[in-house]
């Protein structure tokens, strides 16, 4: 897992915003060039390791700050699938639910902006 992304998204979590892909790789100088479709996926890998392991802790998705830039803002199907896997309801149904992905972000802010929780899982 790559511990700098999962900083910056948590700092992303704490200012109660969401990122672009592009933004993440701007701000962290990954120098990934997302017309590539090996980076597309090796940024879809980091990000999924990441929210596997938040997941298999109790704690929220914090691949769901990081959405696309267009006028929808929404995640990427990776995150969709890989919610699908680890919680067992159809990527697209979980896609077509704004109500669902809303509140995957808001968890985010509302676990990360606790004082405790910032303070006992940052490094974790």
């Amino acid at each position: 897992m790559d511990k700098e992304i999962r900083s910056k998204l948590i700092e992303f979590a704490r200012l109660k915003t969401t990122c672009t892909y592009s933004q993440l790789n701007e701000q962290l100088q990954l120098h990934l060039n997302f017309a590539d479709a090996s980076d597309r996926s090796l940024i879809g890998d980091w990000l999924g390791d990441i929210s596997i392991h938040e997941h298999e802790k109790g704690r929220p998705l914090l691949s769901s700050l990081v959405t696309h830039k267009d006028k929808m803002r929404e995640q990427g199907d990776g995150f969709y699938k890989l919610c699908e896997d680890l919680l067992g309801i159809p990527w697209q149904e979980l896609k077509a639910d704004k109500e669902w992905e809303n509140n995957q972000i808001a968890k985010c802010f509302e676990f990360w902006t606790n004082p405790i929780n910032y303070k006992n899982y940052k490094n974790d």
